[in-house]
């Protein structure tokens, strides 16, 4: 009997031993395949970075957080394969919870980028914004990470990131459908307006509100940037169309403002609530006498965590928005809240019920 049970044992060390060299060959081969079949992603930035397989531990790091997060999460992958992101509140809450269940075991990086604490969270890959390249590239390089910069500005910028973003994942299925609801939902603003006639298109003003030590100040949009974009795509004119204005957000004073007599204004506050920016308004007597305000036309652009006037994905219903505010009589059907409603389903697969309970009490400036 012992005899047998020897003979028994030996035989499955035998297996055991085949089974392990099985093993080992079969792992053999799917790292051989793996380096026989890189990943090649031209970024937005025209770098072209190989990535020996789909990145499994991805890191988004830096400021403009919200921005690539929001990219990011709209593909299904994001929620297993992103091990670590920069802070992405704008005093309004987190949105990514509803989106990611295990939201809360992520790491949260602080906005401003820092390699040890990056490194610690062994990444194959990090997702950057574009303007972040000149001050932290070497540093990435010196520590062999992979990095991914993204632009995320534009129409344009978007279509080319989300096909990038398709490559990291693995998933140009999605991709494809993302850019196809993209032209989707930006046709629904532009199809109506295309016979509008020059004389029909409103003259109107973006201003954003913003305080430092205690001051506030109103600065308006490069004509390069999304928000300007998106005034003329919803059938008016920017009426700061010829100032010279640089590439950054610019100060203007009342004055200007009252000069260029805009026929609306939309207004956009990222920090300060939009409550305390229309209570400035509306006891400033200069204020009271400019037309807009005298034509209750001065309209605070809708946000829920995030204002609808960023080049998030949300840019989309902010564009459809700011089509109906302005051309009321090509959108006499629309009803923002299920604008809103459709967005969050197509883009983040939210359904209704959630949509009703987790994002609509948050949302301001179409109910």
């Amino acid at each position: 009997m012992k005899a047998l049970n020897f003979i028994f044992t030996l035989l499955l060390v035998s297996q055991s031993f085949l089974w392990g060299n099985g093993s080992r060959e079969t792992s053999d081969s799917i790292i051989k395949e793996k380096r026989e079949n890189p990943i090649t992603i031209q970024d937005s930035l025209g770098r072209t970075v190989v990535l020996p397989e789909i990145p499994q531990r991805i890191i988004q790091t830096g400021s403009s957080a919200f921005l690539i997060n929001d990219a990011i999460y709209l593909f299904p992958e994001a929620s297993e394969r992103v091990v670590a992101m920069s802070d992405s509140n704008q005093k309004r809450g987190y949105f990514l919870p509803i989106l990611d269940p295990e939201y809360d075991k992520k790491i949260i990086l602080p906005r401003t980028i820092n390699i040890e604490e990056i490194m610690a969270a062994s990444p194959d890959l990090l997702i950057v914004k574009d303007f972040l390249f000149s001050k932290y590239d070497k540093e990435f390089k010196k520590v062999g990470i992979p990095v991914i910069y993204l632009n995320l500005e534009s129409p344009e910028a978007w279509e080319a990131d989300l096909a990038i973003l398709g490559q990291i994942f693995g998933n140009q299925k999605r991709a494809e459908e993302l850019q196809r609801l993209f032209t989707e939902y930006t046709m629904n603003v532009l199809r109506p307006l295309e016979n509008i006639d020059q004389e029909n298109k409103k003259r109107n003003l973006i201003l954003y509100y913003s305080e430092k030590d205690g001051t506030g100040a109103f600065q308006v949009p490069p004509l390069t940037y999304i928000q300007t974009r998106m005034l003329k795509m919803s059938g008016s004119e920017p009426v700061w169309s010829e100032a010279d204005l640089g590439t950054k957000w610019t100060k203007v004073g009342f004055e200007q403002i009252a000069a260029w007599d805009p026929d609306q204004i939309f207004l956009i506050s990222y920090r300060s609530p939009i409550s305390e920016v229309l209570k400035i308004i509306d006891e400033s007597p200069y204020w009271q006498e400019l037309r807009a305000y005298k034509e209750k036309e001065i309209h605070p652009f809708p946000m829920d965590f995030h204002s609808w006037d960023q080049p998030d994905p949300r840019w989309l219903i902010g564009l459809q928005w700011m089509a109906y505010i302005s051309h009321q009589e090509y959108y006499s059907d629309l009803d923002m809240d299920k604008v809103a409603e459709r967005f969050f389903a197509d883009f983040y697969n939210i359904s209704e019920e959630d949509y009703r309970s987790k994002i609509y009490p948050f949302i301001e400036g179409i109910k």
